[in-house]
């Protein structure tokens, strides 16, 4: 990937975490676990 490519992932990736949990999240773990939470609320709320 061209490095500047690359670098607009990553600040893509900081806006979104902050915006989410107002921090970087520190692995991938945590960003799945966060990612399925919102899921579930979504999901839930359209059954409902």
């Amino acid at each position: 990937m061209p490095e500047n490519l690359r670098h607009a992932h990553e600040r893509n990736d900081e806006v979104l975490e902050r915006i989410y949990i107002g921090r970087r999240f520190r692995n991938d773990t945590e960003r799945l676990e966060k990612l399925f939470e919102l899921y579930t609320i979504m999901t839930s709320a359209k059954a409902a």
